[in-house]
This record gives C-alpha cells, sequence and structure tokens, in this order.
C-alpha cells in the first residue's frame, strides 16, 4: 500500500508541474519546503505506461 501511494503522490506532484505549479506551491501541498519537493520529485517522469494506467 505505500508504494502505491508514493505513486500517487508522483503523479499528481507531475500532473502539477505540467500544469504550471512551482515548487513553491508543490511542497506547501504537501507541507514540505519548496527545496525538498524540488529535491524529492525534482527529475520525476511519468513511470507507468499507458496500459499500467488504463487498468
Amino acid at each position: 500500500m505505500p508504494e502505491l501511494a508514493g505513486q500517487l503522490v508522483r503523479a499528481a506532484v507531475l500532473a502539477d508541474r505540467q500544469a504550471g505549479a512551482n515548487w513553491s506551491q508543490i511542497g506547501a501541498g504537501l507541507g514540505i519546503s519548496a527545496e525538498a519537493a524540488r529535491s524529492r520529485f525534482g527529475r520525476i517522469r511519468q513511470t507507468t505506461t499507458p496500459a499500467a494506467r488504463v487498468g
């Protein structure tokens, strides 16, 4: 279950970044600083394949 929660958070961060959110906004939503958010999620990319997202 924790892995699924982590995947959900990463997907939400990626979606927020694509929508134009800055690291301060993302960090605030997660209860962490902008620097911590950037450090933790700054290099994420879509990690699931299209088939995996459908199921």
